[in-house]
């Protein structure tokens, strides 16, 4: 799994991600804000785009994105269970992902980076396990993210972010990921 993780991250920081389908959801806006002066915000919304792989081996990306900007994005490796793990509780399963994503290159360079956390995810049916890397593109800094995937090109993954999400999602279309 670390290493479909990684090689998963390396293909998304070289083809600056590639993802299809989109689900839609809203959250709430901020109650933060003044009632003095009300503020309309656009509510987030999200797209879903999946890249699947022989073997039940799945790559997701999901963008969050208000109007003309990105504001995160989820990348998440999937991948089947063993049947021996089946048996088991969703924590237990949890616990042996999460000690071999530790155990990782990848959690090493990312766990301890700006607006980067790392988790594991279990299906309800326990069939699947998902590692999932949430950037928040307001805390992460280009340059350490880049740094962590080894891109060094100017043309890379935050420049890709910081077009439309139109465009960013056409670009993902166009590397063969569909969108959910």
């Amino acid at each position: 799994m670390k290493k479909i993780l990684l090689a998963s991250a390396c293909l998304l920081a070289l083809t600056a991600c590639s993802m299809p389908k989109q689900t839609k959801h809203e959250s709430k806006p901020n109650q933060s804000q003044s009632q003095s002066k009300p503020k309309k915000e656009e509510k987030v919304k999200t797209k879903t785009f999946a890249y699947n792989m022989p073997n039940g081996y799945n790559n997701k990306i999901v963008a969050y994105y208000q109007k003309d900007r990105i504001r995160a994005f989820d990348f998440m490796a999937t991948k089947p269970t063993q049947e021996d793990e089946q048996s088991k509780s969703p924590e237990e399963i949890i616990n042996i992902y999460q000690e071999e994503l530790k155990a990782g290159d990848i959690y090493d360079k990312f766990s301890k980076l700006d607006g980067v956390t790392l988790e594991v995810k279990v299906s309800e049916d326990k069939k699947t396990v998902a590692q999932v890397a949430h950037f928040d593109l307001s805390k992460a800094k280009e340059k350490q993210v880049m740094a962590a995937l080894g891109e060094t090109t100017k043309d890379n993954l935050f420049k890709k972010l910081k077009e439309k999400p139109e465009d960013f999602f056409d670009f993902l279309l166009s590397q063969g990921f569909t969108e959910e």
